[in-house]
């Protein structure tokens, strides 16, 4: 299969290195405005790809099978229906779409198609993650009262010196996958604010979110992107978990980068590996974006919140299986 990427900021190298490791995904055209980032993330990687400014003159260059959305959040809706509309399969990096309207209209328009519609959820899919997650569950009953602390210091700020609410769209929604692993009672309400710190750094704010969920369960959120390395936490975020009789927290290492470890590669390579694996896989095309909708659920009401300045009600997700 032939792919096009669209997007050639930071996070293309990862999704590059992935594709090629894996190789059964050619990257045959880098789509991006700025053609400057995009040559230069071919040279890195010695591909000779198509180059092109939009889909639509990419696709007039060179025969595509997949679309992958690498664009700033505030894009990613209108990116991945356009792809889908044209009939190719969307990996997309998180979050699918900004509010759960949007995102249940991309899982539809995918399924009518046959396509293979899938994010990017790394963080909640990290095996160290996963193994807390189980602790949690064997240990404590719920309602548990969770924390969590996120603050990640960037090469550059890209495209976040533009985005509104960048901590709430583009870092926050990897803790909403994660407490969804956490909590399985349904989220009933968000309360969200996000305030930008540019004494610090043009692209830096911090946000805090509270969530309450229908059995009593508990989380709050410290979210930011921050200047000083020494403040950060490893991107997984700190968590503390607390319940009657039950207390347990997880802080990785905030100096590991994700580098591949004797368990395996780093998380974000397994999910994009599980995401070629889907398109590879025989039978109907899976909608694997599908399990993402909590989270956007999530997020849709923390934008509105932080909009607002109140608490605002989670939106119910609709059963949409087959």
């Amino acid at each position: 299969m032939k792919a096009a990427l669209i997007g050639c900021g930071a996070i293309a190298s990862r999704w590059v290195r992935s594709l090629l490791a894996d190789g059964r995904i050619e990257i045959a055209a880098l789509v991006d405005p700025d053609q400057q980032a995009a040559r230069a993330l071919a040279d890195r990687y010695e591909l000779s790809p198509t180059f092109a400014t939009t889909l639509d003159e990419a696709l007039a260059l060179a025969p595509v099978d997949v679309v992958v959305n690498l664009t700033p959040p505030d894009h990613h809706y209108r990116v991945s229906r356009e792809a889908l509309t044209h009939g190719f399969h969307v990996l997309t990096e998180k979050p699918l779409a900004l509010n759960l309207p949007n995102a249940l209209d991309l899982v539809r328009l995918a399924r009518e198609r046959g396509l293979l519609l899938a994010v990017m959820q790394n963080r909640g899919a990290d095996p160290g993650f996963l193994a807390f997650r189980d602790m949690v569950r064997l240990g404590g009953q719920p309602p548990f009262a969770i924390a969590s602390d996120t603050l990640v210091t960037l090469p550059g700020p890209g495209f976040r010196s533009n985005q509104h609410l960048p901590v709430a769209t583009d870092l926050a929604v990897h803790a909403f996958d994660q407490v969804r692993a956490l909590i399985t009672a349904p989220p009933t309400e968000v309360t969200c604010t996000e305030t930008p710190t540019g004494f610090l750094a043009p692209h830096t704010s911090i946000a805090t979110i509270t969530v309450q969920f229908a059995d009593g369960s508990l989380f709050t959120y410290r979210g930011g992107y921050i200047v000083d390395p020494l403040l950060r936490t490893n991107a997984n975020g700190d968590w503390r978990v607390e319940a009657r009789g039950f207390a347990a927290c997880w802080a990785p290492d905030p100096t590991d980068r994700h580098k591949t470890t004797e368990a395996g590669p780093p998380a974000y390579q397994r999910c994009i590996t599980a995401m070629v694996d889907a398109l590879h896989q025989p039978g109907a095309v899976p909608v694997p974006a599908l399990g993402n909708l909590g989270s956007i659920a999530l997020l849709d009401a923390a934008l509105q919140s932080a909009g607002s300045r109140r608490s605002v009600p989670v939106p119910e997700v609709p059963d949409v299986r087959p």
